[in-house]
């Protein structure tokens, strides 16, 4: 899955959270964006899915325009793609296991195999224990886990992650690393912003874009990416 934004600003209430922004990322490749908290990260990922249309510019997502796009198209659009929220959104009426599966079943993977996907996420990111609790009853960082478990099981071509090593130790966030690694190794476009300086530091990166105050401040190929 390629994105494409050309002159991107996006403004709320008249203040801007993106300036100007141009920058392709190519299918099957892995970027990291940067930036202290503010500089614009959650704004661009929300671009490439659609949750905000650009005041000014164009988003293209395989090519397609999306503020041209209708509510079904973008809808089919999301299913591809597995999205690890800052903010997790977890519904807190199922459990670990439930929260995992439901994002399978609605992708319409038959139920057999859906749960064999929950129980292999669960393994990869080390959360078994977690499987009949609440999100309610997980620490922060726990939570944190079953969200990127969540967008990882479907095996979609594009996964976006937000912030995903929140209230993770350095173990776990290079774990965290390791398995975007293996998304990569899959052919999935893997697209991660982050402040933790260590995840960037273990972040097999084909692309690194680094905002500041909505500007785009740099936009980097790794050697041999292309």
């Amino acid at each position: 899955m390629q994105f494409d934004l050309q002159n991107v600003t996006v403004q709320f209430d008249a203040i801007p959270a993106l300036s100007n922004v141009s920058v392709h990322i190519p299918s099957g490749s892995m970027v990291l964006v940067t930036g202290p908290t503010g500089s614009g990260k959650t704004t661009f990922l929300r671009l490439l899915y659609a949750d905000v249309l650009p005041t000014a510019g164009a988003v293209f997502v395989n090519g397609q325009r999306t503020s041209a796009l209708r509510p079904r198209r973008i809808t089919r659009l999301r299913q591809g793609l597995g999205i690890s929220f800052q903010d997790i959104r977890l519904l807190d009426d199922l459990t670990v296991f439930d929260n995992i599966l439901v994002a399978l079943l609605l992708r319409r993977v038959p139920a057999a195999e859906a749960r064999r996907r929950t129980l292999d996420a669960l393994v990869r990111f080390g959360i078994s224990y977690l499987r009949e609790k609440f999100p309610v009853q997980c620490s922060m960082g726990e939570r944190h886990l079953v969200g990127i478990a969540r967008a990882v099981a479907p095996a979609p071509s594009c996964i976006i992650a937000d912030e995903p090593t929140g209230n993770l130790d350095v173990d776990t966030t290079a774990l965290v690393a390791e398995q975007l690694r293996i998304e990569h190794e899959r052919g999935a476009t893997i697209i991660v912003a982050t402040h933790d300086p260590f995840l960037a530091a273990h972040f097999a990166a084909t692309h690194r874009l680094a905002l500041y105050e909505g500007q785009l401040v740099s936009n980097d190929i790794a050697v041999g990416a292309l």
